[in-house]
């Protein structure tokens, strides 16, 4: 089964091929990084009982699992409820400063969360992107063709032109 490299436009964006894929890479990070703070804090316990507590090894990794527990917590936002039964928009782009501004006869400005240097310049030659109409609290999701990831973004504002 091929995976596009872009969502598609017809649909609702959860039962997308793109958005499946991007999810379940998101998932797997998080498994990943999830088994990698269990491993931490097992590794921290096991050196509390051997060595006992006069090391600064077992502080150290308790700290190192409680980091990364408050990563994943903090880091997954809940994109699911996003997506919604709304189908993905393709729209044109541009950044001023560290927002995203989607053109248009209503261009809407978004902060949208970790995108880095590249992929900024990724986007500026491009000037696609595809987003999930928002929710009442002003949250979407935002994708961009090549990148599997999904964005989480919010509306800052509405511009009227």
């Amino acid at each position: 089964m091929a995976v596009p490299n872009k969502p598609s436009t017809e649909g609702a964006a959860r039962y997308d091929k793109w958005t499946r894929r991007c999810l379940e890479r998101a998932s797997r990070k998080a498994l990943t990084w999830s088994f990698i703070g269990v491993l931490a804090f097992v590794a921290q316990l096991l050196l509390v009982y051997q060595v006992g507590t006069a090391s600064i090894l077992p502080v150290f990794l308790l700290v190192a699992s409680a980091v990364v527990f408050v990563f994943i917590l903090r880091r997954r936002p809940p994109v699911g409820m996003i997506l919604g039964n709304e189908p993905w928009n393709q729209v044109q782009v541009r950044w001023e400063g560290r927002y995203l501004v989607v053109a248009g006869t209503r261009p809407v400005v978004l902060a949208v969360q970790g995108v880095g240097p590249l992929l900024r310049g990724r986007v500026r030659r491009h000037r696609r992107a595809w987003l999930v109409d928002p929710d009442q609290e002003g949250r979407t999701v935002v994708a961009f063709r090549g990148v599997p990831k999904l964005f989480p973004a919010k509306v800052l504002t509405r511009v009227f032109g």
